[in-house]
């Protein structure tokens, strides 16, 4: 059956499908799955004297080749030549699942990073899934995942073209997967920093790979570079595909960020102001309603981005009319980016909306109708004539 006869509903709830390895459609899975202030990145080089302090904070790397061979962990390009000792015991602050059906990595790849990563922010079914399997051994979590209805029609529905949804590797001999490129297959590994010490989280190796600590959290990645070269000099030998995608902060999640960063300096503000006075609350009646907890002030003083505001704040340190100023500002601000996350929202459900709507029937309506009319060949003959042209 062509795929242009399946409506958008039974590809989603088909097999799992190939997805491509655009930064742009990591991004939309990631919203999609319920991560929230997150984009995907291509990196092009990962050379010891780069830093990548332009993309911001990275919370993980994804690495996307074709491998040929047997997918189950002995292919060419993916473990061949490696040692990694046997864990005796999982790490009890990993979350890693394993691949357990073809086609699923891409999801795999994301979830094994956002869920490894306290600083995303993930909406609550996301959550209760975390909390769910998080004592389940990664085979069962990678059972959890394959058989969950939502993330995989989430995954599906991120095909671009509908006949995607029908490339289902099929096994071959060896036990693994081929397709019509004389045996290659796609596959994804994770790179994720958690409490000092990068893991490397393969789908297809029974268990994660500590990789090596680091001292530096924001340039956490100089650990993995000397595993990812050692693979992309494998590759230029084999004249193999690959692709190098990082996760880092969307506009969204940088806007977040500075709401909180202004939140924080009008919360000292208010304090200090109460310190000065003990009339000013009722001069300054304005106020804003956004939850800031404990949590949030960590995370702002973690980040350090609020210092300059500190050191104004600072200044006037016995000026109460400068401190109710700056605390109107931090309001002011944070008005203009809640407005401004609004529109990065809305502009996030059109974007998906036009991704995952189905254009099938209305092309095929259109075809008819101009076959009916007897137009079709001559459009057909035209657009003929201007490729021989060129």
């Amino acid at each position: 059956m062509s795929s242009l006869l399946l409506n958008h509903k039974e590809r989603c709830e088909g097999p799992w499908v190939k997805l491509q390895s655009e930064p742009s459609l990591f991004t939309a899975l990631m919203y999609d799955l319920g991560v929230k202030g997150a984009k995907a990145t291509e990196v092009f080089v990962l050379d010891q004297q780069d830093n990548f302090d332009d993309l911001g904070e990275i919370y993980g790397l994804v690495f996307l080749f074709k491998m040929i061979g047997d997918v189950t962990g002995d292919a060419k390009g993916l473990h061949k030549g490696t040692d990694y000792e046997p864990l005796e015991e999982y790490p009890k602050n990993v979350y890693f699942a394993n691949q357990v059906v073809e086609n699923a990595c891409a999801t795999l790849a994301v979830l094994n990073i956002v869920l490894n990563c306290p600083h995303l922010e993930i909406d609550q079914e996301l959550k209760e899934f975390k909390e769910f399997t998080w004592d389940l051994p990664p085979a069962t979590r990678g059972f959890s995942i394959t058989n969950h209805p939502t993330l995989r029609q989430i995954h599906n529905s991120m095909a671009r073209h509908p006949e995607d949804s029908l490339i289902v590797e099929e096994p071959n001999k060896n036990g693994g997967s081929e397709d019509e490129g004389g045996g290659e297959v796609y596959h994804y590994i994770a790179y994720v920093p958690i409490d000092g010490e990068v893991w490397q989280l393969d789908g297809l190796y029974p268990h994660p790979v500590s990789l090596g600590k680091y001292s530096n959290e924001k340039q956490w990645y100089d650990a993995v570079r000397g595993v990812i070269h050692e693979r992309i000099d494998g590759f230029h030998a084999e004249q193999v595909d690959y692709v190098l995608l990082a996760i880092t902060k969307d506009q969204i999640g940088i806007h977040q960020d500075r709401v909180k960063d202004c939140m924080y300096i009008k919360k000292l503000a208010e304090n200090r102001l109460d310190e000065l006075s003990s009339t000013w609350r009722e001069i300054n009646t304005e106020d804003i309603d956004f939850p800031f907890i404990d949590e949030d002030e960590e995370k702002v003083k973690k980040r350090g981005n609020y210092v300059i505001d500190l050191s104004t704040l600072t200044a006037y340190h016995d000026d109460i009319e400068m401190i109710e100023q700056l605390r109107a500002k931090m309001i002011d601000e944070i008005k203009f980016l809640m407005e401004a996350i609004d529109r990065e929202n809305k502009l996030k459900l059109v974007e998906r909306e036009r991704r995952t709507f189905d254009y099938g029937p209305f092309i095929r309506e259109f075809i008819s109708i101009l076959h009916e009319r007897g137009e079709l060949k001559g459009l057909i003959a035209a657009a003929d004539d201007m490729l021989e042209d060129e």
